[in-house]
């Protein structure tokens, strides 16, 4: 597999990225506190579930001040290209906050968090994905 594009949305303090490798070896410098690892971290989560210390529990939210903002989709977009069967993939992962109003409530209350999954722009399941 070689990766073609690498697309970052709203990923740890990443508002909006997108690499163009096509099939390119990609070296990325920067100084420190930059984002290289950001971008480590959510190729990583696209295909893994795991960050670059190789843990599952890592934020990606984007923080403010310290704190998440809410409401946003994190997402992370994968373009590769399958040399064995000479077809191109794109994977993409979306985390986001479930948020549900009660019946005779004015206001949502934070439930959790949901990851939605996608194979060539077709939703799929976890276990498809994987």
């Amino acid at each position: 597999m070689k990766l073609l594009k690498l697309k970052l949305k709203n990923f740890k303090g990443i508002k909006s990225l997108e690499l163009k490798a096509n099939g390119e070896n990609l070296k990325i410098f920067g100084d420190n506190a930059t984002g290289k690892t950001t971008i480590y971290d959510a190729f990583l989560w696209l295909l893994f579930d795991k960050d670059s210390q190789n843990k599952a529990d890592f934020t990606i939210k984007t923080l403010k001040n310290g704190e998440p903002i809410h409401h946003l989709d994190h997402e992370v977009t994968g373009v590769f290209f399958d040399e064995v069967d000479g077809e191109r993939i794109e994977l993409r992962k979306v985390y986001r906050e479930k948020w549900t109003k009660k019946r005779g409530s004015a206001t949502e209350t934070f439930t959790g968090h949901e990851t939605d999954y996608y194979i060539d722009g077709v939703p799929v399941k976890k276990s498809e994905y994987t």
